[in-house]
């Protein structure tokens, strides 16, 4: 594998210069933040302290060829046509005006749009779960039980990405994506009857997590590095194991009901799966399991032949991993 090419981006809009150079990605996340932030104050400004000056010196008329060059509209000037913020001078904003425009957002929306507030207002390069945290005490909103599940959601569709070239490993550290900088511009505020039927979805959700014991449970400390990759996994049966197996192997805990491993598998590692599903293998695979009664629950842990299946899925990984 070539190190990572790196490109230079350099160009004039009259009196107003943009320069960046680096990873292609980081070119197109500082050219946004100039497009989107910088440049509309900029050409606010010019155009305020021109008026200024005209109204002030009316009886000086110039030539036309020694008239300053007009700024055409924003849109002509970017090398790239891309929709500009309304509100630019963010100074003046806080977090709870800037989340408020987009109406009720679900919890990882609301990290998402908080990160992007927090790059264009502070110039932050990245953000991390206990910046997460920090969001929440800033809008004075209520936490999210598992905050980390917010951010393995956003993951896994793109929206936010890791932040690879900071030297900082944990908490680990996140940046908002081309994508996600894309569907911040693209979002519209959902309509009274979409909010209903999320509000209701969101509250069954909360209820089945209530119920487990893992419900705070943080991916971060699952040194997931270490073990396969459980959305690359095709069987449900090889899904469930493997994350019960992780969860067992890391002290995180060893007995499961089946609530437990929907809250595992659905809330922590955003995979789908239902009651029937989970009963389905505790049911097939009797002999995997250990079963005891507490509190009219049933709970399973996982014996040897179960410990002995999960860990095949990993030595199958890691030699599919070195050919």
């Amino acid at each position: 594998m070539g190190e990572k090419s790196e490109i230079r981006v350099k160009f004039e809009i009259g009196e107003i210069k943009f320069e960046a150079e680096g990873s292609a990605e980081l070119v197109e996340r500082e050219r946004s933040i100039f497009n989107n932030t910088l440049l509309p104050a900029a050409i606010d400004a010019i155009v305020r302290t021109r008026s200024v000056a005209q109204q002030s010196s009316a009886y000086i008329e110039k030539p036309a060829s020694q008239q300053p060059p007009i700024l055409a509209s924003t849109n002509e000037l970017l090398p790239e046509a891309v929709g500009l913020e309304t509100e630019v001078d963010l100074s003046r904003a806080t977090l709870v005006s800037f989340i408020k425009k987009y109406g009720s957002l679900t919890e990882p929306d609301f990290v998402l749009f908080s990160a992007y507030f927090d790059e264009l207002k502070n110039k932050t390069s990245y953000f991390t779960k206990d910046d997460a945290e920090r969001y929440y005490d800033e809008a004075r909103k209520s936490k999210p039980q598992n905050i980390s599940m917010c951010l393995n959601r956003l993951a896994q569709k793109g929206l936010i990405i890791d932040a690879t070239d900071v030297e900082q490993k944990s908490p680990k550290p996140y940046r908002v994506s081309s994508e996600g900088i894309e569907y911040i511009r693209n979002y519209s505020p959902k309509n009274a009857t979409e909010k209903k039927t999320t509000s209701s979805k969101k509250s069954r959700k909360r209820h089945s997590k209530e119920k487990s014991v893992y419900t705070d449970i943080n991916c971060d400390e699952l040194n997931l590095m270490s073990y396969p990759s459980v959305k690359e996994l095709k069987d449900f049966k090889e899904k469930m194991l493997l994350v019960l197996y992780i969860v067992t192997k890391e002290q995180k805990g060893e007995w499961f009901t089946t609530d437990d491993v929907l809250c595992l598998l659905t809330d922590i590692f955003g995979e789908a799966a239902t009651k029937d599903q989970v009963n389905g293998v505790f049911s097939r695979e009797k002999l995997w399991f250990k079963t005891k009664k507490e509190d009219n629950r049933t709970k399973r842990k996982l014996l040897n032949q179960g410990i002995s299946f999960a860990e095949s899925l990993k030595t199958t990984d890691s030699s599919l991993t070195t050919q």
